[in-house]
């Protein structure tokens, strides 16, 4: 050891610099890097590498319920062809009538028989013409010279069998240059008249008013074959298709988008302004079509199935044109015709008019009277619900002190009640606290007679009063009405309990499934009586 040591010592004193700064070297080789290094650093400089861009999500997305425009203002299509159908019989009598008066009285000593035979039985024949030939259609895609050719043809067709008839059965009184006058007045009439329905009907279709709004459930062969046939006469309007199976259905099916699950449909704030749900599974998903069944049919809203034969059906229009008409196979019973619909409408407009109009001096005192009697307005509004689930405002005399108004009738009144004024007591008992409802009835929001609506979130022992009933949403199929069936038998006022709710719902749906217009008035007749003599129920 001590050798070493001194040839250690012993090395000459330049060559233990070099050896003591070769670590110095290295270190600051290492601090400025390679040449390599540099040479990337120099690079970057020079030309900077571009920034990453961020990644963009390519994919087409998917439209949602809230993509989807519901048409708001709807009319029955079958409605409308009812009333256009009365308006042109009731013309075209009036026209033959004007057209062979002359001619025709005092022939053979008839008088006044003959004309209005021969007026009846052209009216007829014209009539049965338009709608064989489906002049009353109305299709969307056709077109006015297209309407007008069937028009036209109808009637000329109609006046000569008109002419025939005539001559064969009452020769000794057939006057061809009256009759053919008078045709020819009806004919000319017609095509005036059509043309101006032609472009009214086609305005409403534009808007979406007139075709029924469907919605499907289920991404299906069916549902393809329907929106294929339906993009050709436009019989339709289809607004989308919900299916739980999201992971494997397209994004749309010819247009028609696929938005969502059945949660989605049931949490959809438009649902009330949907006409009809149409389950378009195949025969082999019975499960599945027993599934989406039990979660929609508490709806409101009709729903019905494609029938197990449609897999294999050619005709694919006819179907559409049933969907259409709104006669599928239904789970929850079938709407009342179009005649119904209109006459109905007309008996409500026309008594509702004149009670205002009548009645108008009295409501006056009424308003004033309540004004007096306490401070706040004369009327009061509050939602309720109708048809289809739709909220509106209904109006009614105020009968309760304005700082005590209960809007979702969370406090059902009871015997007593501090919050009825003295004026309201009377006009509670006597029910003229709803006479204001007459302007929801003639605004269309309501009918004369239907089952009462309910205030919107109306509870009973504390729960709403729709988680009692199962069925409690199918009385919301027709418009409410300002008396009802279940009014008339005994079901009237506040709801106490679950039994109450039961009854009422129960009286409801037996009214909407057997109404007619004669049940009405009979309805309408003995709410009277059965209102005077009512002791036992609060109001």
């Amino acid at each position: 050891m001590p050798i070493q040591k001194k040839k250690s010592a012993a090395l000459p004193l330049h060559q233990q610099n070099v050896v003591s700064e070769r670590p110095s070297a290295r270190q600051g080789d290492e601090k400025r890097g390679s040449a390599d290094t540099r040479l990337d650093a120099f690079a970057q400089k020079v030309r900077p590498e571009p920034a990453a861009r961020p990644k963009v999500d390519r994919r087409r997305k998917r439209l949602t319920v809230a993509d989807i425009t519901v048409p708001k203002r709807q009319v029955n299509m079958n409605a409308v062809r009812f009333g256009l159908r009365s308006l042109d019989v009731i013309l075209v009598f009036a026209i033959i009538v004007l057209g062979i008066w002359n001619g025709y009285d005092g022939i053979n000593n008839r008088g006044v028989a003959a004309p209005i035979v021969a007026s009846v039985l052209g009216s007829v024949i014209f009539f049965a013409a338009l709608f064989i030939s489906n002049a009353y259609r109305f299709n969307a895609t056709e077109n006015w010279t297209s309407h007008a050719k069937t028009v036209a043809i109808a009637s000329f067709a109609a006046l000569g069998v008109w002419l025939t008839v005539a001559l064969i059965v009452r020769p000794e009184t057939f006057l061809p240059d009256a009759l053919a006058k008078a045709g020819l007045g009806a004919i000319a009439l017609l095509i005036v008249l059509h043309s101006f329905y032609h472009f009214q009907v086609r305005r409403m279709h534009m808007r979406g008013a007139l075709a029924p709004t469907i919605i499907m459930l289920g991404a299906t062969e069916s549902a393809r074959r329907i929106i294929e046939e339906n993009a050709k006469s436009k019989e339709l309007n289809i607004l989308g298709i919900f299916d739980d199976r999201m992971a494997r259905a397209p994004h749309n099916i010819h247009g028609v988008p696929v938005v969502g699950t059945v949660e989605d449909l049931l949490s959809w704030d438009a649902l009330p302004y949907v006409n009809r749900i149409v389950v378009t599974l195949p025969s082999m998903a019975n499960k599945r079509k027993e599934d989406f069944v039990n979660r929609v049919r508490l709806l409101p809203n009709r729903i019905a199935f494609v029938v197990d034969e449609f897999e294999t059906l050619n005709h694919v229009q006819q179907r559409v044109s049933e969907i259409a008409e709104i006669s599928l196979r239904d789970v929850t019973g079938n709407p009342k015709s179009g005649r119904h619909t209109a006459l109905k409408r007309l008996m409500d407009i026309g008594i509702s008019a004149t009670a205002l109009v009548l009645g108008a001096p009295f409501l006056a005192a009424i308003a004033v009277y309540i004004r007096l009697d306490s401070p706040g307005p004369a009327l009061f509004k509050q939602p309720r619900h109708g048809f289809n689930n739709r909220v509106f405002d209904v109006y009614k005399f105020r009968s309760m002190r304005n700082d005590t108004a209960d809007l979702k009738a969370e406090q059902q009144t009871v015997a007593g009640d501090a919050r009825v004024t003295k004026i309201g007591r009377l006009i509670r008992k006597t029910s003229i606290d709803e006479l204001p409802q007459l302007l929801n009835v003639l605004k269309g929001e309501m009918s004369l007679v239907g089952p009462r609506p309910h205030a919107v979130g109306m509870k009973t022992q504390g729960k709403e009063s729709i988680e009692l009933v199962a069925e409690y949403a199918h009385r919301h199929k027709v418009k409410p009405g300002m008396t009802g069936w279940a009014q008339i038998n005994g079901s009237r006022g506040p709801l106490h309990n679950a039994d109450d709710v039961a009854e009422r719902v129960r009286l409801d749906v037996e009214y909407i499934e057997q109404s007619n217009v004669i049940w009405d008035l009979y309805i309408m007749l003995k709410t009277l009586p059965v209102l005077l003599g009512d002791r036992s129920n609060v109001r």
